[in-house]
């Protein structure tokens, strides 16, 4: 009797399960989906090329696109010793990361100084002659500089600062030039401001995570 009246149950009701099932269905394919979607996002990040130029200030400049994924994802696609140094940071991905960037820059460039002579004198019960030496310095906002080059012994002795200060910015922005890009999907972009006109990037990956989207809106978006 029991099983004829989940058959009849189930019978009349048949099209609301039916619902019920393609609903959750459709549900983890998009779920499957997009896991997919961020596998591909995170392994391709690394190939992705950087745009390079110095701006009218003459600071350098360069962009990338960010990899967008699903912070529900994040523990599956991003690879262990990057999540174990960002878990360090942040504590829980899923929950408090919004975006990270690794960025690898280098200064390189030329400079001149004069020198200033010097003479030491060393104070003992042995007569000794002067020490003969050359002292440079220079002191450029990027860039501070100090030696003593001893003749005598053949050896210079330095101090050096290079400063590295630079602006990151995430934002989206249409690929291609106006007009002819206004139907284009938005991308989003890191960029990063060198101050020091000598520094350059040499790579910039950055990932971006989507919060997770309500219910009704995962389905019908």
């Amino acid at each position: 009797m029991t099983f004829l009246t989940i058959f009849n149950f189930i019978k009349k009701y048949y099209w609301i399960l039916q619902a019920i099932i393609i609903i959750v269905l459709f549900f983890f394919l998009r779920k499957e989906k997009q896991k997919t979607e961020d596998f591909k996002e995170i392994y391709s990040l690394k190939q992705r090329e950087i745009e390079i130029w110095r701006d009218d200030a003459g600071r350098n400049r360069i962009r990338a696109e960010i990899a967008e994924i699903d912070a529900a994802n994040a523990k599956l696609v991003l690879e262990a010793d990057l999540k174990e140094t960002i878990r360090k940071e942040v504590g829980n991905l899923k929950r408090n990361l919004i975006s990270y960037s690794s960025v690898r820059s280098s200064t390189s460039g030329t400079f001149q100084t004069g020198s200033i002579d010097t003479v030491y004198l060393v104070q003992s019960q042995i007569s000794l002659s002067p020490v003969p030496a050359k002292k440079f310095i220079l002191d450029n906002p990027d860039l501070k500089f100090k030696a003593l080059y001893v003749p005598s012994l053949d050896t210079l002795f330095a101090d050096y600062k290079i400063i590295h200060n630079f602006e990151v910015f995430h934002y989206y922005k249409r690929p291609g030039k106006p007009p002819f890009n206004l139907f284009r999907r938005k991308q989003a972009v890191a960029e990063i401001k060198f101050d020091n006109p000598n520094t350059q990037g040499d790579s910039l990956y950055s990932v971006v995570l989507e919060r997770k989207k309500g219910l009704l809106k995962r389905i019908f978006d």
